[in-house]
C-alpha cells in the first residue's frame, strides 16, 4: 500500500447507471444478432462432428482427434454436454455470448475497485467485448475454444497483476491450473501456456530461495506439465495438408501478425489496420518498458515477471498466426475469429495502467475507451452484413433440406461463401442428423429454453456459493487471529527487523492491544488485518538516531498482515501514527472494510 495515496472523490450513480445500460445494451445487443442469425445447423467446421454427436463415431479418438493444428479436448467436452442437453447448435452461441458479458461486467467492477470509484472510460469492456463484429466466433458454437483461451488468458493476467510476495505459492498454483486448461484448448492455448509455465518455474526459484523447498518442488513440478503435454501432443501430429507449410508468406508473416494484433479492436478497424497497430505497439512498448523497471523491484517483481509471461505468450499467438497462415494471403490475418485471442492485451493493459495510477492511469483508459467506441459502428455493420448473408443461405438451405431437394443440389447454396468446400461432410452429416432427429429436423426446439435457463441458474447457485464461501473464510480468518496473538507478535517482529525499517532502530517488542479490524484488498481481493500495536525500539550503535531521546519511546501504529492459504502471514509492514480504522480511511479505495 502506498501511504501517499490519495483518496478518490465518491462515486457518482450516473456513471454506474451508464456503464450498467451500456452492459446491458451490448449483452442484448449480442444476444439478438446471435438469435436473428445464427441457425440450429452446423456451421463451417461442425459440419464434421455430426458422426460424433449422433452416436456414429467413438467419443474417445474425437475428443483428442486433431483439428487443423489443434487437439481440443476441453473446448470438445464443453460443446458435447451443451449439445447433448440442448440438442440445438446454437447452445455454444449463446454460452459465449454469456461468458463475455459476464467478464466484462466482472472487469469493469475490478476497474473501478482499482481505481477507487467507476469512471466512463470502464464501458471500453462491454463495447469491445460484446460487439457483432465477433461473428464468426459468435455464429459458430464450437468457437467456444477461442473464448475460453480469451477468458483463460484474462484470468491469468488478473492472476498475475495481483501476484505478492506474500502469495507466491497460491498464484503459482493457480497459474499451473490455468496453463493446463490452456493447453487443452489447443495450438493457441499452448502457445499461451508456455511462458506463463515459466513464471511458474520462477516462482518456483523465489520459494526455494526463501527455504520453502517442498512448495518450490510442487511449483516446478507443476511447470513442467504443459511441456510434457506438448510432447503427448506432438505424438502422430500431422501438418493440415490443405495449409501452407509454416513461413511460406515471406515477408507477409509480419503483416499477417500485425493484422492480428490489430483486429483486437475488431474486424472493424480492418480498412485502418496499419494506424491502429502503430498505436498498439506504442501502447504495448511504454507498458512493456515499465514491467521491465518493476523487474528490478523485489515488490513488484511477481507481478511483473507474470505480466511478461502473458505479453510473450499472446504476442507469441500472433506470431503463430503469421507464420501459419501468411502463405494463404497478405491478408490472412484480418479474419474476426482472431479478435478475441489477442484482446487479453489491451484489457489487462487497461487494469495495468488503473492500477498504477498518474497520467498513464487517465490517458490509456481514455484511449482505449475512445478507440472501442470509434471501432463500434464498423465493427456492429460488417457483423451485422456478414451475419444476415450466412442466415439468408442457411434458410435457403433449410428449405431445400425439408422439401426433399437432393443435398448435392442443396449444398450449392453455399458456394462463394464461409461454408464453401464442405460439401461431403454435408452430405454425409444430413441423413444423420434427420435419423436422430437434430438440427433443422428437431421438434423440440424447447430444450434450448431448458438449457439456457438451467444455465443461468447454475450461475446463480455458483455466486451464491461462492459468496457464501467468502463469508465462512473471513469468519475463520477473525478467529484464527484471535486465537494466536502472541504468535502474531513474534512473525512482526521478526519480518519488521529484516527489513531495516525504521533506518537506526532495532525491534525490541511488539504487542498487540486490540482487536484486529479486517479489509479486503480491493486489487488481489485478499483478507487484510489491521492491528493496533505497540511497538519498542533500540537505537543501533553508531547509528544517527543515538543519541536520539525519544527513539526509545514504545510507539503506537497499526501492522498489516495477509490472509494466504489459510493462514496469516506479515511482510513487517507498519503504518505509524494510525489506528486501524485510520488506516483504513487513509487508503480508501484500496481497501474495503468487512
Amino acid at each position: 500500500m502506498n501511504p501517499r495515496y490519495d483518496p478518490p472523490p465518491p462515486a457518482t450513480t450516473r456513471v454506474r447507471t451508464l456503464l450498467l445500460g451500456v452492459w446491458a445494451a451490448m449483452t442484448a445487443a449480442a444476444v439478438g444478432f446471435v438469435l436473428a442469425c445464427g441457425s440450429n445447423e452446423p456451421a463451417a467446421d461442425e459440419w464434421d462432428f455430426v458422426p460424433a454427436l449422433t452416436g456414429h463415431e467413438p467419443l474417445g479418438p474425437w475428443l483428442w482427434r486433431q483439428h487443423n493444428e489443434h487437439r481440443l479436448p476441453l473446448p470438445r467436452v464443453i460443446y458435447l454436454a451443451l449439445f447433448a442437453a440442448s440438442h440445438d447448435f446454437r447452445a455454444g452461441m449463446l454460452l459465449q455470448v454469456a461468458l463475455l458479458s459476464a467478464t466484462s461486467l466482472g472487469l469493469m467492477r475490478l476497474a473501478a475497485r482499482l481505481r477507487g470509484r467507476p469512471n466512463w472510460t470502464d464501458l471500453f469492456f462491454p463495447v469491445s467485448l460484446l460487439h457483432a463484429g465477433h461473428w464468426e466466433n459468435f455464429l459458430m458454437g464450437y468457437q467456444i475454444c477461442f473464448v475460453l483461451v480469451t477468458l483463460l488468458a484474462t484470468a491469468f493476467g488478473l492472476l498475475a497483476l495481483c501476484a505478492t510476495r506474500e502469495n507466491t505459492f497460491r498464484s503459482g498454483v493457480a497459474a499451473a491450473a490455468i496453463t493446463l486448461a490452456l493447453a487443452a484448448c489447443g495450438g493457441t492455448g499452448l502457445v499461451v501456456a508456455l511462458p506463463i509455465s515459466a513464471w511458474v518455474a520462477f516462482l518456483a526459484v523465489m520459494e526455494w530461495r526463501r527455504g520453502a523447498t517442498r512448495r518450490a518442488a510442487s511449483l516446478l513440478f507443476a511447470s513442467f506439465v504443459p511441456v510434457a503435454y506438448l510432447a503427448v501432443y506432438l505424438v502422430g501430429y500431422q501438418r493440415p495438408p490443405h495449409h501452407p507449410v509454416p513461413g511460406d508468406g515471406g515477408a507477409a508473416v509480419a503483416l499477417v501478425t500485425g493484422q492480428v494484433l490489430a483486429v483486437a479492436l475488431g474486424i472493424g478497424v480492418a480498412g485502418v489496420w496499419g494506424a491502429v497497430v502503430v498505436g498498439l505497439l506504442a501502447l504495448g512498448g511504454a507498458t512493456l518498458a515499465f514491467l521491465l523497471r518493476q523487474l528490478k523491484s523485489p515488490a513488484d517483481r511477481p507481478a511483473a515477471a507474470g505480466l511478461v509471461a502473458l505479453v510473450a505468450g499472446l504476442f507469441g499467438v500472433a506470431l503463430a498466426i503469421g507464420v501459419g497462415r501468411a502463405g494463404m494471403s497478405a491478408d490472412a490475418g484480418l479474419w474476426s475469429r482472431y479478435a478475441l485471442l489477442t484482446w487479453p492485451l489491451l484489457g489487462i493493459a487497461y487494469l495495468f495502467w488503473v492500477k498504477r495510477g498518474g497520467r498513464g492511469g487517465r490517458w490509456v483508459p481514455v484511449a482505449l475507451a475512445a478507440a472501442s467506441l470509434l471501432a463500434l459502428p464498423t465493427n456492429e455493420g460488417s457483423g451485422i452484413w456478414a451475419g444476415a448473408s450466412l442466415r439468408g443461405r442457411m434458410a435457403k438451405f433449410e428449405t431445400d433440406i425439408r422439401n426433399g431437394v437432393p443435398t448435392e443440389r442443396a449444398v450449392r447454396c453455399f458456394d462463394e461463401s464461409y461454408y464453401e468446400g464442405r460439401d461431403d461432410e454435408v452430405i454425409r452429416a444430413i441423413p444423420l442428423m434427420r435419423d436422430a432427429a437434430i438440427g433443422p429436423f428437431s421438434p423440440q426446439p424447447w430444450r434450448l429454453v431448458v438449457t439456457v435457463a438451467g444455465l443461468g441458474l447454475s450461475a446463480v447457485g455458483a455466486r451464491w456459493a461462492w459468496h457464501l464461501g467468502r463469508a465462512v473464510q473471513v469468519e475463520r480468518a477473525r478467529e484464527l487471529f484471535r486465537l494466536q496473538h502472541e504468535r502474531f507478535e513474534e512473525m512482526l517482529m521478526t519480518a519488521a527487523g529484516r527489513t531495516g525499517k525504521p533506518r537506526g532502530l532495532a525491534w525490541v517488542g511488539c504487542e498487540i492491544v486490540g482487536d484486529a479490524v479486517l479489509a479486503r484488498d480491493a486489487a488481489a481481493r485478499g483478507i487484510v488485518a489491521l492491528v493496533p500495536v505497540v511497538v519498542r525500539f533500540e537505537p543501533v550503535p553508531g547509528s544517527d538516531m543515538e543519541d536520539v531521546p525519544a527513539a526509545k519511546e514504545p510507539r503506537r501504529a497499526t501492522a498489516v498482515y495477509a490472509f494466504v492459504g489459510g493462514q496469516w502471514h506479515t511482510d513487517g509492514r507498519v503504518v505509524f501514527n494510525l489506528d486501524p480504522r485510520q488506516a483504513a480511511a487513509h487508503f480508501e479505495g484500496q481497501l474495503q472494510l468487512l
